[in-house]
């Protein structure tokens, strides 16, 4: 069925000849709604672009898309609308690494133009290696499968080109539309829905463990000396939250279940959940490889790192540098740890910075450039020669 519908869709493109004049963009998830591509499709809505359509196969995002008089396309609600749109596709906007492209036609029209803006940069962004080759050879496929790749400094550029072997003149470093968020003064509308939290300033950590080319209990519960119902007493008795989420590719085993402070962000059920505007309201991060401490370091608010498993993630060679050696935060060793660089964090308005804010420098030097901070205005310039 699907070869027919190729053929069929390719000898109607071919006869009817459709103007090339929409701009599609998508994020990582048809399901969700959030990422660079969100903020860019929004900034270009209220310039007033009319060409921009947002795909996705969430019925909560399309009825969002509606109320707001925004443009989209949902296969699931309207099969013709969502082909037609296909033919006319002139750009198509993507966070990961595979961009929109019903039945391949988008990927065997060379008039598209396809651009990846990118989900995160930070010291992690390697092709990986370790035992599965497979992996390494089709992320560099993926990345060359794109026509422009968008970078957040000179330095990943370099190092990209190198790594993924792609041509200089398809790499373009305009940042992030996300990050020009996270500097403007508006507010996550989405919190109190997202947290049910009425407290006007509450303190709250986020952790955000990042994927793993292999299967992985929950991080914490390597921790040594954790205990979930003390760690639960210790949050409430400083009215502190913990948030946490997963990456979208990855199931952690035996997560924290049934506490009041300790909470799952499960993206699927919050399509709306950005992590970028989460980060607002977010006192302290705890990580571990993921970029989200490259945007957490524009807020220069404090950073705690925990990596039980780094041995054996260094084994697969899918960091840029000496990761610890780049670290812009505390390493925590053991719960004793953990909570000491929590209350001293939270209580000392300096104790963080006094270590880090040079670092902090350094580090955005190499992983987001001060002119990238007005992504929005940079992307559409590029867009216009199009």
């Amino acid at each position: 069925m699907k070869k027919i519908l190729q053929i069929l869709f390719r000898i109607l493109k071919k006869i009817f000849k459709f103007k090339k004049e929409y701009i599609v963009l998508q994020c990582h998830s048809l399901k969700l709604y959030c990422d660079n591509s969100k903020y860019l499709y929004e900034y270009l809505n209220k310039k007033g672009y009319q060409n921009c359509y947002w795909n996705t196969s969430s019925n909560k995002i399309s009825n969002y898309l509606k109320k707001k008089n925004y443009k989209y396309i949902n296969i699931k609600e309207n099969f013709i609308k969502y082909f037609f749109i296909t033919f006319k596709t002139k750009l198509v906007f993507d966070t990961g690494t595979k961009y929109f492209d019903p039945l391949g036609l988008i990927s065997t029209d060379k008039e598209i133009v396809k651009i990846c803006l990118y989900h995160g940069f930070g010291p992690k962004s390697v092709p990986y290696s370790g035992k599965n080759y497979k992996i390494k050879i089709e992320e560099i496929k993926n990345h060359q499968s794109f026509d422009y790749i968008n970078f957040s400094s000179q330095f990943l550029k370099k190092k990209f080109i190198k790594n993924f072997k792609l041509k200089k003149e398809n790499c373009i470093n305009f940042g992030f539309p996300r990050i020009d968020y996270l500097k403007s003064k508006t507010k996550d509308n989405n919190f109190k829905y997202l947290t049910g939290i009425k407290d006007k300033n509450p303190n709250i950590i986020l952790y955000t463990p990042t994927w793993r080319p292999y299967y992985i209990d929950f991080p914490l519960n390597n921790m040594s000396g954790m205990n979930y119902y003390k760690f639960e007493k210790f949050l409430k008795d400083r009215n502190l939250y913990f948030f946490y989420s997963q990456h979208p590719m990855q199931n952690f085993k035996n997560r924290p279940k049934n506490f009041s402070r300790i909470i799952f962000i499960d993206h699927l059920k919050h399509p709306f959940y950005d992590p970028s505007s989460f980060m607002k309201n977010v006192k302290i991060l705890v990580n571990d490889y993921s970029a989200t401490s490259t945007e957490f370091s524009i807020l220069k608010k404090p950073q705690l790192y925990f990596m039980p498993d780094f041995k054996k993630y260094n084994k697969y060679n899918g960091f840029l540098e000496n990761y610890k050696n780049n670290l812009i935060g505390f390493e925590i060793k053991n719960y004793k740890s953990f909570i000491f660089y929590i209350e001293n964090c939270i209580k000392i308005k300096k104790f963080y910075l006094k270590k880090f804010d040079k670092k902090i420098l350094n580090y955005q030097k190499k992983y987001y450039e001060k002119p990238n901070i007005n992504s929005c205005e940079l992307l559409e310039k590029f867009i216009r020669k199009f």
